[in-house]
């Protein structure tokens, strides 16, 4: 059964960045009649927990006791890009390109006509906020502009531009400033849009997808094969990482609970689950009847999720002081806090001065384990040592019930 915890999680995501998709625009222009649906960011039921982590422990030997953790097995991955996977990627790209479409440039605007404008907004001679915009695509009858925008354009020459005086509603609360303001707009119109234009793989289509990047099919068939070897080797590499260490795990021994360790993850967990929620007027029950999950279900996964994650925790200091790595010299911290902070889209200073130094070097830590784990694992050709052992104790099982 798949955890209700991760699926609920998956579901915020997938939440957050529908509410953050879309157009790159400065939100709902004064010209629009559509009420800004944000809300205002709530403050978490919960308060944040601070940060504890495997190494605030003492006695580690109470909690964790390593196996085999060197020459683990696993199975080889296929890296190879063909040529066909080349060219199913580029063909991909192709059918899901943003559609491009005839410009009519000649002629008069109509109803339900795509229209591309420039457009500005005057009260009293003054441009206002929000009612500036260059190469708006604007569907004509949409509705979408106070009433007379959208006529005021039906039969006017395209190419031409025209001025549009107009009042906002008394009840406007996009931006109540404007309410029952006489205003007026200047409004060009570039083209209307026409029929869409079937996309093929050229060198038009390569420029205009990369912005001129790159200019030629060739030029951009290599780069696509070269993102492709570096994806396939990345996965290929998590792939062995998550196989050795779920050996890994497997071969260690846990004498005892790390009680604290598993309380702060749960807790965390909870936190930033609700803050998710929060940020966009939900709360957790509501989302949960939504979902059709019972706190009850929701709890008992996440202390499951908890205890895996604190065994992992436990795992990696586990390791990192079995091969000094808790000795790195400040030289060598210092250059993996800048790759880590070029990793999150930071500087090195802003990573230091809003996280715990602690919260850093676990994050540290962890990529250090990685790498060691990638030096040492051993690849095999077909199935990895854990998976022959599966094989081997169901044929055992079977043969055992073939002699009953």
């Amino acid at each position: 059964m798949k955890k209700m915890t991760a699926v609920l999680l998956a579901a915020v995501m997938a939440f957050s960045l529908a509410a953050c998709g879309g157009e790159d625009t400065d939100g709902t222009t004064a010209a629009e009649t559509e009420e800004s649906s944000s809300t205002d960011e709530t403050e978490a039921a919960a308060e944040e927990p601070e940060y504890f982590s495997a190494f605030n422990l003492d006695n580690l030997s109470d909690y964790v006791q390593l196996g085999e953790y060197k020459g683990i097995e696993v199975t080889a991955q296929d890296t190879t890009v063909t040529d066909e996977d080349v060219e199913t990627e580029l063909q991909s790209q192709v059918e899901n390109a943003t559609p491009i479409y005839e410009e009519i440039t000649e002629g008069t605007v109509a109803d339900g006509d795509v229209v591309n404008i420039d457009y500005e907004g005057t009260l009293d001679g003054v441009a206002f906020d929000g009612g500036t915009d260059t190469d708006f695509n604007l569907t004509i009858g949409s509705g979408q502009f106070i009433d007379g925008f959208e006529d005021g354009l039906i039969g006017k020459n395209i190419g031409d531009t025209v001025e549009l005086n107009l009042t906002f509603p008394e009840d406007y609360t996009v931006n109540s400033d404007l309410a029952g303001q006489d205003v007026v707009f200047t409004v060009t119109i570039n083209y209307v849009q026409g029929a869409e234009i079937p996309q093929e793989l050229n060198d038009e289509f390569v420029q205009r997808v990369t912005d001129g990047t790159y200019t030629t099919v060739d030029d951009y068939r290599a780069y696509v094969r070269s993102d492709l070897e570096t994806t396939k080797a990345q996965e290929a590499e998590d792939t062995m990482v998550n196989d050795a260490w779920t050996q890994i795990m497997e071969n260690a021994t846990y004498p005892n609970e790390a009680t604290d360790l598993v309380n702060y993850i749960h807790d965390n967990e909870m936190y930033n689950f609700e803050a998710s929620l929060s940020m966009y007027g939900m709360d957790k029950d509501s989302y949960l009847e939504m979902m059709g999950v019972t706190e009850e279900e929701l709890e008992a996964d996440l202390m499951d999720y908890s205890r895996n994650a604190a065994q992992s925790q436990l795992l990696i200091r586990a390791i990192v002081e079995a091969e000094g790595m808790d000795e790195m010299s400040d030289e060598e911290y210092q250059s993996r806090c800048e790759t880590l902070a070029e990793e999150l889209g930071l500087t090195a200073d802003t990573m230091t001065g809003n996280y715990p130094e602690q919260m850093i070097r676990d994050a540290i830590y962890q990529d250090m384990v990685q790498e060691f784990l990638l030096q040492n694992i051993v690849q095999v050709e077909g199935e990895s040592a854990e998976e022959t052992t599966a094989a081997g104790d169901t044929t055992a099982a079977e043969t055992t019930a073939a002699a009953e």
